[in-house]
């Protein structure tokens, strides 16, 4: 394929200056109708490549087979058994069984009725005896004012006027109570017959309590009370 000069290259317009622009145009021309073959066998479409044809390689194996396996013996079916005989059953006769002997009946002997027995006698009714009166309790005595009981809650609490504790007692916080029985003249004055009932076993509230009850002057009976001496009880209680 040629290539068209490039324009500069022309020869310059001599003294004929048409010929020099009539071979311009005819060389534009060529290389326009060179340009439009160019683009015309591009634009046409190639062929399709074929593609190689591919041999294919087929191996072939050598197998042995193994001989044919011996005929199977004919099978001789067994010879039918006959049927056996049927035995009919005999029929069975039923006789009917000889009616039993009966023994005869004894005659049975007539019943006697024997007579009620009399009738027993009611027992006599006996009527209750009366009702005993109940006695009538006598009235009860009168009751006399001795004046007992206020003399002994005074001397109780005289006894606890005179009761003191001791020092001792209070640094160990002990408490307890403790009854004294005691005797009183009619006249007054100091008891006596002083022994402790129950209560506490603390010798120091016991010792406390019969010191109140001996520092403890009584006073004279009252005129209703007895003219004798009185055992009075007195719980002292310490705490």
């Amino acid at each position: 394929m040629s290539t068209a000069a490039p324009f500069n290259d022309f020869p310059s317009e001599g003294p004929s200056g048409e010929s020099n622009s009539d071979f311009k145009y005819a060389a534009l021309a060529a290389l326009l109708v060179e340009v439009g073959i160019v683009v015309a066998l591009m634009s046409m479409p190639q062929a399709p490549h074929e593609p190689k044809p591919v041999h294919k390689v087929v191996s072939v194996h050598m197998v042995t087979l193994p001989p044919p396996p011996p005929p199977m013996p004919k099978v001789i079916p067994p010879k039918p058994v006959p049927p056996k005989p049927v035995v009919l059953p005999r029929p069975v006769v039923h006789r009917p069984a000889p009616a039993p002997i009966q023994p005869p009946v004894s005659p049975q002997p007539p019943v006697v009725h024997a007579p009620p027995p009399p009738p027993t006698p009611a027992p006599p009714i006996t009527p209750p005896p009366p009702p005993v009166p109940t006695p009538v309790p006598p009235a009860p005595a009168p009751v006399v004012y001795s004046g007992i009981g206020a003399y002994g809650s005074g001397a109780r609490s005289l006894v606890k006027q005179n009761l003191q504790i001791s020092a001792i007692i209070k640094r160990l916080h002990l408490h307890g109570t403790v009854t004294v029985s005691f005797k009183v003249a009619p006249s007054g004055g100091s008891a006596y017959g002083i022994h402790i009932v129950s209560g506490t076993d603390n010798p120091l509230i016991r010792r406390a309590a019969l010191r109140a009850l001996r520092a403890t002057s009584f006073p004279a009976y009252t005129p209703t009370m007895p003219h004798k001496a009185l055992n009075f009880t007195v719980t002292i209680q310490i705490s």
